[in-house]
């Protein structure tokens, strides 16, 4: 029996579908770990945090919600009630 050496197409077709079944295997592992995980939205695509009292009002004035006296009143109050203190 004799021996081919070198790259035929025999071993390109065996090397895309190892290739085709990693992919396959990757992507089958990957949507397991999602459905356990469950859906999370990563710390990058939060913004700021949506307990922020300041980044509440901002989105509610940005909605239009309310008007810029009532925002700028509500961002006073906020400042003057929200500072640590001192000591």
């Amino acid at each position: 029996m004799m021996w081919r050496l070198g790259w035929g197409f025999g071993s390109v077709g065996v090397l895309l579908g190892l290739l085709v079944w990693v992919l396959v295997f990757g992507l089958l592992i990957a949507l397991i770990v999602r459905l356990v995980r469950g859906p999370r939205r990563r710390y990058w695509m939060q913004g700021p945090h949506p307990d922020d009292p300041e980044q509440v009002l901002r989105a509610r004035f940005a909605r239009g919600e309310i008007g810029a006296d009532e925002f700028q009143a509500r961002l006073d109050v906020l400042r003057r009630t929200s500072r640590p203190p001192q000591g």
